[in-house]
């Protein structure tokens, strides 16, 4: 059997689960977004706070953009790191569904759209990452630029980090629950834990990646994302503890928002130089 053609094209399989995920996560930033008082009966399980509700929409509406993009690429490498994030972030909402069944509302059409999507998709997208990884080049293309060793350092620092704390949060939520600076249940710790280690995972591609445009798309997507939380921070002041510890977290995810707009920035300069025509 002869190797694959690496031609860095993207399988029409992973066009078409991209384009069935798109209204799906659509759906949910609309439901927790815009209607976050409404999740007894518009959600799988109820959450009483509103900035919950603000965290996961804006994480939703960050991964449609991504999966909008993945439906419409030609280039399988733009994809490659977002799918394993994604793989992450699915495959621990999944346990976590698992782990606290009683607490959801079973009777409506969103629970099971919910199981299906994190039951099914932790499966599914491991299949396609190594299907289309064979089609990878592994190469800099003409358009491209090399990821600076500073940022690659400073993003797998922040990975590894941010990483440490989703798994923590996640396996021991009862640690954090008093100290948080919302309120929250063990199941939307644990749900928010998996929201945080999809930009987690994806810093880490930084440690291996050297590409700028293998990485472009889902930095992006945990751009937007943490804009939306930060939108939805501001909508929920309310929720937040009066004393210090709102405020660190509020000025904490500013200062967060802002290095990865320096970087965001910083390589688009890169990419720019690079295209300026040769004067030698």
């Amino acid at each position: 059997m002869e190797p694959p053609v690496r031609d860095d094209r993207v399988l029409a399989t992973t066009r078409a689960v991209s384009a069935v995920i798109v209204p799906v996560l659509t759906a949910a930033f609309v439901i927790l977004f815009l209607f976050p008082g409404q999740t007894r009966t518009l959600w799988g399980w109820t959450i009483r706070s509103r900035m919950t509700c603000m965290f996961m929409g804006g994480g939703y509406l960050a991964g449609a953009l991504f999966f909008a993009r993945a439906w419409r690429a030609r280039e399988w490498h733009r994809l490659g790191p977002g799918i394993v994030a994604t793989t992450v972030f699915a495959g621990s909402l999944g346990v976590a569904t698992f782990l606290h069944w009683p607490e959801f509302n079973h009777g409506h059409v969103s629970f099971w759209a919910w199981t299906l999507l994190y039951v099914a998709t932790p499966l599914l997208l491991p299949v396609l990452y190594v299907r289309n990884r064979a089609y990878d080049p592994g190469t800099t293309g003409p358009d491209d630029v090399a990821i600076p060793s500073w940022i690659r350092i400073s993003m797998t620092a922040l990975g590894a980090g941010q990483l440490l704390f989703a798994v923590a949060l996640f396996v021991r939520p009862s640690l954090f629950l008093d100290e948080w600076p919302w309120r929250l249940t063990t199941l939307s710790a644990r749900s928010l834990a998996a929201f945080a280690a999809f930009p987690a995972v994806m810093y880490l591609a930084f440690a291996v990646e050297r590409r700028w445009s293998a990485l472009r798309w889902p930095f992006e997507t945990a751009i937007v994302g943490l804009s939306l939380v930060a939108v939805g921070a501001a909508r929920s002041s309310g929720d937040f503890d009066d004393g210090a510890r709102g405020w660190l977290w509020r000025a904490g995810m500013l200062v967060g928002l802002a290095f990865l707009i320096t970087v965001w920035l910083t390589m688009r300069r890169e990419v720019e130089r690079a295209q300026l025509p040769s004067t030698s």
